[in-house]
């Protein structure tokens, strides 16, 4: 009996040409693409320029898709606003970043789905990682990336806030989880969230600024751990990644500032033969 597979993504303009590049590669490797169904968040207005390109590189696309448009609200709005001096990221891209923690309201008939940022490519049946996300008890499973103690450079010393977490619980990169959004109903997860949000604005030298942080605050000790292949990363940052761990990667992440299709971009040739549409810087 076929499964569907959700896949959500959310992006704006300027990410639109990684995530054609991930579309791309998840649809080829895939064993059922046409049990793929596609949940596409961009920002205010930007839908018409992405349903074009979805229309013009798949014009016979095998697989279900739907797009829907995001803005922030005023809560998110002045965050972001305020965090602007400590990220190099836009805040346009920042607004796009956060609208995955509004995935049950933006998409409210969605219950489990994987969750992917537009910087990566998969190299695996993307059904095999929607299967071992089982959750186990947990609201989500991600790739774990170290423990709390790598914090240690990035948060203040004497927060108030951060006075319950242990430095050696393992933290996860937000780019790459499976997730059952109909919890986040059930379990107030968006409050959650929302709460270190409002933390974080009345304190933002204590942490740092970012979706990354916030969701390892509001999953602390609660999620279910994936195999490391499925996130290798951050490809956009280190040049030193041992080239085994690359290879055996399923899925390739570009987290940092060097995206490959920018012209200082990293691992370019991991990349480069899954792009369409726009030629790489």
């Amino acid at each position: 009996m076929s499964e569907i597979v959700d896949i959500a993504m959310c992006m704006n303009r300027v990410q639109f040409i990684g995530a054609l590049a991930a579309i791309n590669s998840i649809v080829r490797n895939a064993e059922h693409p046409q049990e793929i169904f596609f949940h596409f968040v961009v920002g205010v207005g930007e839908s018409p320029e992405f349903l074009q390109s979805i229309r013009e590189y798949f014009p016979d696309p095998g697989f279900r898709y739907e797009i829907k448009e995001f803005g922030p609200n005023p809560l998110l709005e002045d965050y972001i606003r305020a965090g602007q001096a400590f990220t190099y990221a836009t805040s346009e891209s920042q607004v796009l970043n956060f609208s995955r923690y509004y995935l049950a309201e933006i998409y409210p008939s969605l219950r489990k789905v994987i969750y992917l940022d537009a910087d990566l490519v998969v190299r695996a049946d993307v059904a095999d990682l929607f299967h071992l996300g089982s959750l186990e008890g947990h609201v989500l499973a991600a790739v774990s990336d170290g423990t709390f103690d790598s914090w240690e450079e990035y948060t203040k010393k004497d927060s108030r806030h951060l006075r319950h977490i242990e430095s050696e619980q393992l933290t996860f990169n937000n780019g790459v989880f499976v997730t059952d959004v109909s919890k986040w109903r059930e379990q107030g997860v968006l409050e959650k969230l929302e709460g270190w949000i409002k933390i974080h604005r009345q304190a933002l030298e204590d942490f740092y600024f970012g979706t990354q942080s916030i969701m390892n605050l509001a999953f602390y000790r609660d999620f279910q751990q994936l195999p490391a292949a499925w996130n290798v990363q951050p490809m956009g940052w280190y040049d030193d990644i041992p080239e085994e761990t690359i290879r055996n990667g399923k899925i390739l992440h570009w987290a940092g500032r060097r995206k490959p299709w920018l012209a200082d971009g990293l691992y370019k040739e991991y990349w480069i033969d899954y792009a369409v549409g726009q030629e790489p810087g």
